[in-house]
């Protein structure tokens, strides 16, 4: 048992890496530059988990360029929400359009992509963290965590990259989850 769900882990990672792939050269050959966050971003900084989509910002026109792209193509179908499943690989696509509410809280919507290129870029470890801290999901906390030990981030570098852009309650979420970090290493 254990060994078969090994196995669905390794798949799955290896399907995700693949389509991301893909979409990046899908991503240059239509023109949109767009970027990925979640959990499928987290490899990009020395942690890998287990997710089974890819959560990526665009703008809304590049979003709804590349949905109905999406659409036309017989290896995707519609799940509802801009979210497409790649049915070779079973991993899902959250398109995450610029100005979309993330949260309960109104004011927390999708940043603008800041590389312009056209491909899929992964969001700066900056972003991702504020972005995990806004949404204050339970595995968001715990990424939050992991990505401070795995990368050995300062607390300078909290002060002056992530606390300017969080509101008083995440500042000290934040400031929780960094020392609890640094007492997990």
């Amino acid at each position: 048992m254990h060994l078969q769900l090994l196995h669905q882990s390794l798949l799955l990672f290896e399907n995700r890496d693949r389509l991301s792939h893909y979409l990046n050269d899908l991503l240059e050959k239509l023109g949109i530059s767009a970027e990925m966050i979640g959990g499928s971003a987290l490899s990009a900084y020395n942690y890998r988990r287990n997710t089974e989509d890819i959560d990526i910002i665009t703008s809304v026109d590049d979003a709804n360029k590349l949905g109905d792209y999406l659409l036309k193509n017989n290896e995707f179908d519609f799940v509802g929400r801009s979210s497409f499943l790649h049915k070779p690989s079973d991993v899902k696509i959250n398109l995450c359009p610029t100005g979309v509410v993330i949260t309960n809280k109104s004011s927390d919507k999708f940043p603008e992509v800041v590389n312009k290129t056209p491909g899929l870029h992964v969001a700066s470890l900056q972003r991702l963290l504020i972005m995990k801290l806004r949404a204050n999901r339970f595995k968001d906390r715990g990424d939050v965590a992991e990505l401070i030990k795995r990368n050995k981030i300062t607390w300078d570098f909290i002060e002056r990259e992530v606390l300017p852009e969080l509101d008083e309650i995440d500042r000290k979420r934040c400031k929780l989850l960094y020392y609890k970090a640094l007492k997990e290493e």
